[in-house]
Protein backbone atom coordinates (compact mmCIF):
# COMPACT_ATOMS: atom_id res chain seq x y z
CA UNK A 1 0.00 0.00 0.00
CA UNK A 2 2.71 2.26 0.60
CA UNK A 3 4.41 1.61 -2.66
CA UNK A 4 1.03 2.77 -4.25
CA UNK A 5 0.87 6.43 -2.45
CA UNK A 6 4.32 7.24 -3.44
CA UNK A 7 3.70 6.08 -6.93
CA UNK A 8 0.56 8.44 -6.92
CA UNK A 9 2.01 11.36 -5.38
CA UNK A 10 5.31 11.22 -7.31
CA UNK A 11 2.93 10.86 -10.79
CA UNK A 12 1.07 13.65 -9.43
CA UNK A 13 4.09 15.69 -9.07
CA UNK A 14 4.95 14.92 -12.30
CA UNK A 15 1.71 15.48 -14.18
CA UNK A 16 1.10 19.12 -12.27
CA UNK A 17 5.07 20.26 -13.34
CA UNK A 18 4.09 18.79 -17.02
CA UNK A 19 0.66 21.11 -17.15
CA UNK A 20 2.46 24.38 -15.33
CA UNK A 21 5.13 24.36 -18.08
CA UNK A 22 2.32 25.36 -20.54
CA UNK A 23 1.46 28.22 -18.68
CA UNK A 24 4.31 29.07 -16.73
CA UNK A 25 7.80 27.31 -18.05
CA UNK A 26 9.69 29.39 -14.92
CA UNK A 27 7.18 27.91 -12.51
CA UNK A 28 7.70 24.02 -13.61
CA UNK A 29 11.86 24.01 -12.46
CA UNK A 30 10.77 25.24 -9.18
CA UNK A 31 8.00 22.65 -8.80
CA UNK A 32 10.17 19.82 -9.89
CA UNK A 33 12.13 20.18 -6.67
CA UNK A 34 8.98 20.18 -4.58
CA UNK A 35 10.19 17.35 -1.60
CA UNK A 36 6.62 15.20 -2.40
CA UNK A 37 8.24 11.79 -2.88
CA UNK A 38 10.70 12.37 -0.17
CA UNK A 39 8.64 13.61 2.30
CA UNK A 40 5.78 10.57 1.72
CA UNK A 41 8.55 8.88 2.08
CA UNK A 42 10.25 10.29 5.24
CA UNK A 43 6.32 9.42 6.61
CA UNK A 44 6.11 5.85 5.69
CA UNK A 45 10.17 5.51 7.17
CA UNK A 46 9.04 7.14 10.56
CA UNK A 47 6.05 4.53 10.29
CA UNK A 48 8.02 1.35 9.99
CA UNK A 49 11.56 2.22 11.36
CA UNK A 50 11.16 4.84 13.82
CA UNK A 51 13.39 7.95 14.53
CA UNK A 52 16.31 6.02 13.58
CA UNK A 53 15.07 5.09 9.93
CA UNK A 54 14.46 8.66 9.30
CA UNK A 55 17.46 10.13 10.08
CA UNK A 56 19.81 7.55 7.93
CA UNK A 57 16.99 7.99 4.77
CA UNK A 58 17.77 12.19 5.68
CA UNK A 59 21.34 11.48 6.02
CA UNK A 60 21.57 9.36 2.81
CA UNK A 61 19.09 11.48 1.06
CA UNK A 62 21.17 15.21 1.04
CA UNK A 63 23.36 12.99 -1.12
CA UNK A 64 21.36 12.54 -4.05
CA UNK A 65 19.87 16.02 -3.54
CA UNK A 66 23.12 17.28 -3.99
CA UNK A 67 23.60 14.60 -7.11
CA UNK A 68 20.19 16.05 -8.58
CA UNK A 69 21.92 19.78 -8.98
CA UNK A 70 24.82 18.65 -10.35
CA UNK A 71 22.23 17.20 -12.73
CA UNK A 72 20.50 20.00 -13.49
CA UNK A 73 23.38 22.28 -14.02
CA UNK A 74 24.99 19.44 -16.06
CA UNK A 75 21.42 19.81 -18.40
CA UNK A 76 22.04 23.27 -18.06
CA UNK A 77 25.38 23.69 -19.72
CA UNK A 78 24.19 21.14 -22.44
CA UNK A 79 21.19 22.58 -23.79
CA UNK A 80 23.36 26.11 -24.03
CA UNK A 81 26.08 24.01 -26.35
CA UNK A 82 22.92 23.18 -28.41
CA UNK A 83 23.44 19.70 -28.17
CA UNK A 84 20.69 17.47 -29.29
CA UNK A 85 17.72 16.49 -26.01
CA UNK A 86 19.05 13.09 -25.70
CA UNK A 87 22.52 13.94 -25.48
CA UNK A 88 21.05 17.07 -22.66
CA UNK A 89 19.37 14.09 -20.90
CA UNK A 90 22.67 11.95 -20.78
CA UNK A 91 24.74 14.53 -19.79
CA UNK A 92 22.64 15.32 -16.36
CA UNK A 93 22.26 11.41 -15.63
CA UNK A 94 25.94 10.76 -16.30
CA UNK A 95 26.52 13.48 -14.08
CA UNK A 96 24.00 11.97 -11.35
CA UNK A 97 25.81 8.59 -11.53
CA UNK A 98 28.89 10.20 -11.24
CA UNK A 99 28.00 11.89 -8.14
CA UNK A 100 26.58 9.31 -6.78
CA UNK A 101 28.70 6.45 -7.08
CA UNK A 102 31.29 9.07 -5.40
CA UNK A 103 29.24 9.43 -2.36
CA UNK A 104 28.76 5.87 -2.24
CA UNK A 105 32.31 5.03 -2.72
CA UNK A 106 33.59 7.55 0.01
CA UNK A 107 30.43 6.83 2.22
CA UNK A 108 31.96 3.25 2.39
CA UNK A 109 35.44 3.79 2.99
CA UNK A 110 34.66 6.41 5.89
CA UNK A 111 33.02 3.73 7.41
CA UNK A 112 29.46 5.57 7.07
CA UNK A 113 26.81 3.33 6.77
CA UNK A 114 24.14 4.04 3.85
CA UNK A 115 21.65 2.70 5.50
Amino acid sequence: MASIIRFIVGGFIVVLVSLVTRVAPFLAGILSGFPAVFLTSLVFIYLSSGQTGVRAFAQTATWGMVATFFAAMGTIAASYGRMPWPFVIASGLLLYTVFVTAAITLTNKKNFPLT
